[in-house]
């Protein structure tokens, strides 16, 4: 079942201020963040991650920049098909050529402003049941706050169906750092970035931008990361219980690199209705909900006085 193919418009964005930092958001286009900044005393402007400069895109065909939300799923679902927990056959709509359903649906559609201030924004969306073969209705909304350090983002989903719903969310930035720190206990061996099993190779701590590319598949990390910056910054992520995994990925030629913070590994619904444990899949009854939380510490506080210390 093919996914239509529309165009995203992000020619209006709202911008956030709060001290020395900035945040860009697309509500129409994904309910994306554009751009994350700090600006030092002396001017100069720090992007966090990739900035996103273009107003028009096929929704199949994004820009590699911001961050954009992962919701009701995150990463892949192997050939667009799983099994529901009351033992359905789901099959999910992809786009032309995809073979697999990729990174839910809040990415590629409008988000409409609930709220919004100098320095917080509340973004929502509303999934009818049965849209590109999810059979549940589902409401989620993103509040994007700046902090005196930085940032918290925040994603939650509420199950409006009559049926148990599965779910998994959370966040995908591309950032400008060099490299990426974190400590994971489960490394997910994967087939073309389908999950396939745990590896029994310890996972990797050190995460860097080369040109050779990668995708690594991390769980059960301890949900804090620091990122370090050509120009000596750091950027510290700290996520909530529900992030319980982690994608670190750097494109062939090391144009940026992504640390994910998710709440199940790709193609997790396949893999928890096989009996693999620790996928990180939730089941959510109806009418209930769940969210999670995801820190960005700049270390440049509001109160900065010497260009911000990094």
């Amino acid at each position: 079942m093919d996914r239509q193919v529309v165009s995203l418009n992000a020619a209006a964005r709202l911008t956030l201020v709060r001290g020395p930092h900035s945040m860009e958001l697309a509500p129409a286009a994904g309910g994306r963040i554009t751009r994350f900044s700090t600006t030092l005393d002396d001017g100069t402007v720090h992007d966090w991650v990739v900035p996103i400069a273009v107003e028009n895109w096929p929704a199949d065909a994004w820009p590699k920049g911001g961050c954009y939300p992962l919701v009701p799923f995150s990463n892949r679902v192997r050939d667009a098909r799983f099994t529901a927990p009351d033992g359905t056959r789901v099959e999910l709509s992809t786009f032309p050529g995809a073979a697999h359903a990729l990174h839910g649906f809040g990415q590629y559609e409008a988000w409409t402003v609930e709220s919004q201030s100098v320095d917080e924004v509340v973004l929502r969306y509303t999934h009818e049941a049965g849209r590109d073969g999810w059979p549940w209705a589902f409401e989620a909304t993103q509040t994007f706050a700046l902090t005196d350090d930085g940032a918290r983002l925040t994603m939650r989903i509420r199950n409006l169906s009559e049926r148990e719903m599965p779910v998994g969310f959370g966040f995908h930035p591309y950032f400008n750092a060099d490299a990426a720190d974190l400590d994971a206990r489960v490394d997910w061996r994967h087939e073309a970035e389908i999950a396939v099993e745990p590896s029994p190779d310890a996972p990797a701590r050190h995460h860097e931008r080369e040109a050779q590319g990668y995708t690594r598949y991390l769980g059960g990390w301890d949900r804090q990361a620091r990122l370090r910056f050509a120009n000596g910054a750091w950027l510290t992520l700290s996520a909530s219980d529900e992030l319980s995994h982690v994608v670190a990925h750097c494109p062939a030629g090391g144009a940026y690199l992504c640390i994910e913070p998710v709440s199940h590994v790709s193609d997790g619904f396949n893999l928890q209705s096989k009996g693999f444990a620790g996928t990180g899949v939730s089941i959510i009854a109806p009418g209930s909900e769940t969210q999670a939380w995801l820190e960005l510490g700049t270390g440049v506080r509001r109160d900065a006085r010497d260009g911000g210390a990094f």
